[in-house]
């Protein structure tokens, strides 16, 4: 008899354990798969967070996304997002397309399921494209910098030449004129000499128009002014490149203080919790990507700024000693007083 009793209390346990797992199994039909959060709940914080302007976005990732389904809905960054488009999914990664249906902001790198069939979690690799895109507006006037930089650079290393401006071949040719008294063959090559010596060479043959013929000073005054005119047209891409190195870190702070006040304001309503400073965080750290953005031009422009400066100033120097030698063989054959052309 009290085994009979005790057999049936055990089986009485069971059974009220099974029952008690039985009911805890449809408590949890409630809630969407994988643990994640009631409908109800996430529908009901959607509706309490602010905006959604159905801007879409693209994620890359590295992550096994091969359940993710167009529709799954996942949390970013204080924002609401719903995967519109599946480009490409697999277990090594994939591509796809976000659309912001509640919030103001960006998405940061980790996506947070919150309905649907896909991972719980997404980390998304970020690219250029990507971190360019997160910069905001003022991202654009900082690339046509990068872009002007690179133009300008390219043109300095082409127009910059010592054998352009101060071709060793016509120097010869031009002392070997002189030294024979030739002032007209000399007067010829010059005017077939491109860059900053052919011009300060044809300058020093003009005739005056008041007195028929040139002093010395007068000779050398012009090519004076010749030389400070050409120089100064060479160095106007230099000042656009030193232009676009003071302008573009502002540029670059500009967009931080700016992505800064809209990161103030979007949370500026909530209450106070720990989700909250990690949007606040994630919100600072994508307004100082124009600030990187705004140095990464900066530095390669002071760079190229420095580089082509010193061509300009080797090429001068090569010309004023060039031109410093015509002019005084000229003054020597001629006369010093009065030189003829």
């Amino acid at each position: 008899m009290t085994r009979c009793g005790t057999a049936t209390w055990v089986g009485a346990g069971l059974l009220a354990a099974a029952l008690s797992v039985s009911a805890q199994e449809l408590d949890l039909s409630t809630v969407t798969d994988a643990g994640g959060p009631a409908e109800a709940d996430v529908t009901k914080q959607m509706e309490e967070t602010r905006g959604g302007d159905l801007k879409v976005f693209t994620a890359v990732t590295d992550e096994d996304i091969s359940t993710l389904e167009v529709g799954d809905i996942y949390k970013n960054n204080a924002s609401f997002f719903k995967v519109l488009k599946v480009n490409r999914k697999g277990k090594k990664g994939g591509k796809f397309s976000m659309q912001r249906t509640s919030g103001e902001n960006n998405p940061a790198r980790t996506w947070t399921r919150v309905s649907g069939l896909g991972p719980i979690t997404i980390s998304s690799r970020e690219t250029l494209w990507t971190l360019y895109r997160a910069g905001g507006g003022i991202m654009h006037p900082i690339a046509l910098s990068m872009l002007l930089v690179i133009v300008v650079g390219i043109n300095g290393v082409f127009v910059l030449k010592r054998q352009i401006h101060c071709p060793p071949e016509f120097i010869a040719a031009a002392r070997d004129a002189l030294q024979k008294r030739d002032l007209a063959r000399f007067k010829t090559l010059s005017a077939g000499q491109k860059g900053l010596l052919g011009q300060v060479c044809r300058a020093m043959l003009a005739e005056s128009e008041d007195a028929g013929g040139t002093s010395l000073d007068e000779m050398q005054t012009r090519c004076e002014m010749q030389a400070n005119k050409q120089i100064n047209f060479l160095k106007i891409p230099l000042k656009t490149l030193s232009v676009v190195a003071a302008v573009a870190p502002m540029m670059g702070l500009l967009g931080t203080v700016v992505g800064m006040v809209q990161c103030f304001e979007s949370i500026a309503f909530e209450s106070a919790s720990a989700s909250k400073a990690l949007t606040l965080a994630a919100g600072i750290r994508v307004a100082l990507f124009t600030t990187v953005a705004g140095l990464i031009v900066a530095i390669p422009a002071l760079i190229v700024l420095f580089l082509l400066n010193q061509k300009l100033s080797a090429i001068s120097s090569d010309c004023e000693i060039a031109a410093s030698k015509f002019v005084h063989m000229i003054a020597k054959q001629t006369g010093v007083e009065k030189v003829g052309a």
